[in-house]
């Protein structure tokens, strides 16, 4: 990642949507850094090789949520995609999707659960995060609805993990979780999201224009995107990506930092064929190939 310090950007408030402290030394995410994250796939693997991915998401009030989530981590490169929803949502996926495999309850031999897309904000979505947070011991991505609830029902539950949590939050959200308003957050939104990561011991992706990636010491900043990503559904396919970028092998950061980039970077593809007023989360989705490609030299 590149290091740039506060005076190389002379638009630093316009990029970023936020003041970085001068002299703060941030790392900005680039396509050579992300390369790494996709190595060629040895011709004598299988299935099992690349890891499951659990998508924990919707009721039957918000359906297209899981939708998103669980096409985004089919292209994700993961071994297997889960999925775990109502009765509802699953018979109406899975003539769309019968690569996926539907399940009751949330599987906690998978390397990765994502939770809390289109679940709506509850106690029993709190119960089952909690549950979740002291008896899984992969990779835990908590967003949406998820955020909400822990929010609502206490923040607590994530000092007692087993598990590795990484919280995917926008900067609404993350108002919520902290107490502060946005607008305090973003007086110094680096220094914050460090503080909170190292408080609960969690990797957080805190979403905007600029999104910041902390673990509460390594951070990294993603610039990619545009306005196109302002619309609802494209949190549900990051969480899906991520979910399927840690089955295959990444670290929750690593996985957030190459997420950010790859969504921004179709994001940006999409918003030049269509403009960023039209174009969709299907759009977007329907790209991603396009800068696996461009990244991996395909």
């Amino acid at each position: 990642m590149t290091e740039k310090t506060f005076n190389e950007y002379t638009v630093n408030t316009e990029v970023f949507g936020f003041e970085i402290p001068d002299g703060e030394t941030v790392r900005i995410i680039e396509s050579g850094d992300i390369a790494k994250f996709y190595p060629e796939r040895k011709r004598n693997t299988n299935k099992g090789d690349y890891g499951s991915a659990n998508i924990v998401a919707g009721n039957d009030r918000y359906i297209g949520a899981p939708v998103l989530a669980v096409e985004a981590a089919l292209k994700s490169g993961c071994g297997y995609v889960k999925l775990t929803s109502t009765e509802k949502i699953k018979y109406a996926l899975a003539v769309k999707y019968p690569q996926v495999i539907y399940l009751e309850d949330c599987d906690l031999s998978a390397q990765a659960i994502a939770i809390g897309m289109g679940c709506g904000a509850s106690r029993e979505l709190y119960e089952k995060i909690k549950f979740l947070v002291k008896n899984y011991s992969g990779t835990l991505i908590i967003d949406a609805d998820g955020l909400n609830s822990l929010s609502e029902f206490g923040l607590d539950i994530l000092n007692y993990s087993l598990c590795r949590i990484l919280l995917t939050p926008h900067l609404k959200e993350f108002s919520r979780m902290t107490g502060k308003s946005v607008k305090e957050i973003l007086t110094n939104p680096i220094a914050l999201s460090k503080q909170f990561a190292q408080e609960f011991g969690v990797t957080l992706l805190l979403k905007s224009s600029a999104s910041i990636i902390t673990d509460g010491d390594d951070t990294a900043i993603n610039i990619s995107g545009t306005t196109a990503l302002a619309k609802g559904g494209s949190g549900d396919m990051l969480s899906g990506y991520i979910a399927g970028s840690v089955a295959r092998g990444l670290s929750p950061f690593d996985a957030a930092v190459c997420s950010a980039y790859v969504m921004g970077t179709s994001a940006e593809i999409s918003s030049q064929q269509k403009t960023d007023y039209c174009a969709t989360a299907r759009d977007i989705l329907n790209n991603l190939h396009l800068v696996v490609k461009y990244l991996t030299g395909k």
